[in-house]
């Protein structure tokens, strides 16, 4: 009897164990590290005190345009409208998380010298580029840069409830509307002269007159934060519109890429590249412009946000040590294995976000591998910041500041991972 019973007994346990496991799989596995913590102390300890520390230009005004690696000025000095923009972003939206006064300052300073050197008070629009004293050096209108200075100006609203940026922002807004949205078949076309003439030869991100991925993403990401601070209807129709064309034109939900060119009625132009980090960046993108618009996600959207993320796994990530490589064809395996800074950020982003939507356990260990990466192998904890780019031999190259290198990506990731991880509990 009392053999029975201890057979009946470890039936049961079995028994019991078998209905666990399959609830055991569903869960993930739990993160490793407190990574809210870690990224928070990154944020302001690493990324926005570098920063403070090493770019205030106290003598002519704005942030130090180029900067190497220990924080020193370096040739040639240039402050574009793409870093002096994504500077003023990342410094307001830090300070509506931690309200730091040295946060506004940077911000405020920043935006004072856009506002006094960089925009055109004749033509309307910001200068892309100017030298350290603020004197024009590239006077285009290049919707890229008109995109990030609408994004600084919409989210330094935001931060500081400043009506008057706000205004601002909405007629940068109806400007860059004017001259350039494509009122027959959506979107904008992207390189104009600094009299708004349309540049069918501009070659600025290599589009060569066509619409690109590129600037429609930092378009929808920048639009959205003007809906987040105005709720006006023109630019929630302009929203809508953008992802409409990227859920039906520009993401390949088959194979899992966002097309890099197109002409102007949509059809794609040149080779199916995947760029990795513009997916998984577009991924979450996405996501976060349609819950802006207080609705569901669309299905399109979801559809279209899982392929790039499922894409970005199978072909662009390193399963062996964490990590995003630079690109490769749509089909086949990367060409670049590079790693750079910026898409080191937005694959944790990216990941995260893909973890919150569709619940995916291998999501989330993808995630929890990139956080590791990221943080042991970019984070510069000498002399603060990330490093630029890991090229395929381990040489760490590139500058800290640059015409393209800000706080912005990295920065705007270690709060997108403490806003959803304290979301998510």
């Amino acid at each position: 009897m009392k053999m029975k019973l201890q057979l009946r007994f470890a039936a049961l346990i079995l028994a019991l164990l078998s209905l666990a496991a399959p609830l055991a799989a569903q869960e993930p596995a739990r993160a490793s590290r407190d990574w809210g913590k870690e990224f928070q102390e990154v944020l302001q300890e690493n990324i926005l005190k570098f920063w403070v520390d090493h770019a205030i230009d106290r003598q002519y005004g704005g942030m130090i345009g180029w900067l190497d690696r220990k924080g020193n000025p370096i040739k040639p000095g240039t402050k574009s409208l793409v870093q002096q923009s994504r500077i003023v972003w990342s410094f307001s939206a830090a300070y509506r998380m931690f309200p730091d006064p040295a946060y506004k300052e940077v911000a405020t300073h920043t935006l004072k010298f856009m506002r006094e050197k960089m925009w055109d008070s004749q033509q309307g629009g910001f200068y892309w580029l100017v030298d350290r004293q603020g004197n024009v050096r590239d006077g285009k209108k290049h919707l890229y840069g008109q995109s990030f200075a609408l994004y600084g100006l919409a989210e330094y609203a935001r931060a500081f409830d400043d009506s008057k940026t706000c205004e601002e922002a909405l007629e940068l807004f109806r400007l860059i509307d004017r001259k350039a949205h494509d009122n027959e078949n959506g979107g904008y076309r992207e390189g104009f002269s600094e009299e708004w003439q349309f540049l069918s030869a501009d070659d600025t991100l290599g589009a060569r007159g066509r619409k690109s991925m590129n600037t429609h993403i930092h378009l929808l990401e920048s639009f959205t934060t003007l809906y987040k601070a105005t709720g006006d209807a023109k630019v929630r129709a302009r929203v809508e519109e953008l992802l409409k064309i990227f859920a039906e034109k520009i993401v390949d939900s088959d194979q899992g890429f966002a097309r890099p060119y197109f002409t102007d009625d949509w059809k794609p132009s040149g080779p199916d590249t995947s760029s990795y980090g513009h997916d998984i960046e577009l991924s979450w993108l996405m996501a976060e412009s349609a819950e802006a618009l207080g609705e569901a996600i669309p299905e399109n959207v979801l559809r279209a946000s899982r392929a790039l993320v499922e894409h970005t796994l199978r072909a662009g990530f390193d399963h062996e040590r964490g990590g995003i490589y630079d690109e490769g064809p749509a089909a086949g395996l990367p060409e670049s294995k590079r790693m750079i800074w910026w898409v080191q950020a937005e694959g944790l982003v990216g990941l995260l976000n893909a973890y919150q939507l569709f619940q995916n356990p291998e999501y989330w260990k993808a995630f929890n591998s990139q956080a590791q990466y990221t943080l042991e192998h970019f984070v510069d904890r000498e002399y603060g910041e990330w490093y630029n780019t890991i090229e395929t031999d381990g040489r760490i190259t590139g500058e800290k500041a640059s015409e393209w290198k800000a706080p912005y990506h990295a920065a705007r990731a270690c709060m997108e991972v403490v806003r959803q991880l304290k979301e998510a509990h």
